[in-house]
């Protein structure tokens, strides 16, 4: 996902003019833009201060997650999760020590969608998807465990 992620950046910087929508049938649209706050827009940009601590958030956020992958504990949805989420936040740390800002191109405002967003956040948005299915099948697993002791 990471490849995936910085590959479609570097065609979009080399492809798309920046702000110009470029219509494609189907849900969503391309068009460039360069976030320098976080997802969302939550974070206010403070210029340097905003894109350096933003890298930094994401790049331990992308080892804190390696080392989770590279414990045995961890179930393989998990691994699979966090490796997703490492992913994606390395993608986007990566664009902010190299531009400046992360690179945005997909637009789904035919769906409603106001964010512009990008392969490194679907890849977020999946990890996290993964998480907490293995949270859910762990408690039906403890939830039946708990039924088989009752009976």
């Amino acid at each position: 996902m990471l490849a995936l992620d910085q590959l479609t950046k570097l065609w979009a910087l080399r492809s798309l003019e920046t702000g110009a929508t470029v219509k494609l049938p189907g849900p969503s649209d391309l068009t460039l833009v360069f976030n320098r706050s976080n997802a969302f827009g939550l974070v206010p940009d403070y210029g340097e201060l905003s894109r350096w601590t933003l890298a930094s958030i994401g790049l331990a956020a992308a080892a804190a997650l390696l080392g989770s992958i590279l414990r045995r504990s961890t179930s393989t949805i998990n691994a699979f999760g966090f490796a997703l989420i490492g992913a994606g936040a390395a993608g986007n740390a990566i664009d902010r020590l190299r531009l400046g800002a992360v690179v945005d191109l997909f637009d789904a405002s035919k769906l409603r969608f106001v964010w512009i967003f990008n392969v490194a956040d679907v890849s977020i948005d999946l990890g996290i998807a993964l998480v907490l299915l293995a949270v859910l099948k762990r408690q039906r697993q403890r939830q039946a465990t708990a039924t088989r002791l009752i009976s």
